[in-house]
């Protein structure tokens, strides 16, 4: 939400705060957060998280193709190989603007995150203004 400026940047957000409306005004801007896994798996073994990965991803087209994003950025590292095959094997790939995974925003990578994602969306929409204008 910081990096999108849809929260103050100084502000911070308490746990228990009611994230609806933000929400609701994320995803009018065209953004959709989709998690690989419908439930958490940080408490699983490494065994069951992988192929709870594995499943997830394998999902992961469908979700997309539904929402018809403009582009795709996928967050935390270890993650990222998987999605981008599963994406490209799709015919999805050419959504993904980013060539390296996005830190997970917390355990101290929050500044990390929000400055590399606004650089990728700050090119996306250079792009997309070039697009529009070569019409």
């Amino acid at each position: 939400m910081k990096a999108l400026e849809l929260w103050p940047r100084d502000k911070a957000m308490r746990r228990g705060l009611d994230k609806k409306q933000l929400l609701r005004e994320f995803r009018s801007r065209g953004f959709f957060l989709i998690d690989i896994c419908d439930f958490p798996v940080d408490k699983l073994s490494a065994s069951r998280r992988k192929a709870s990965i594995i499943l997830g991803a394998s999902k992961l087209p469908g979700k997309v193709r539904r929402l018809d994003p403009d582009v795709i950025v996928i967050v935390k590292k270890t993650l990222y190989g998987v999605v981008r095959e599963v994406l490209k094997e799709a015919g999805l790939g050419g959504r993904i603007v980013n060539t390296d995974s996005l830190p997970f925003p917390s355990h101290g990578n929050q500044a990390k995150y929000r400055k590399m994602l606004r650089r990728f969306l700050r090119k996306t929409d250079r792009t997309q203004a070039r697009r529009e204008g070569s019409c």
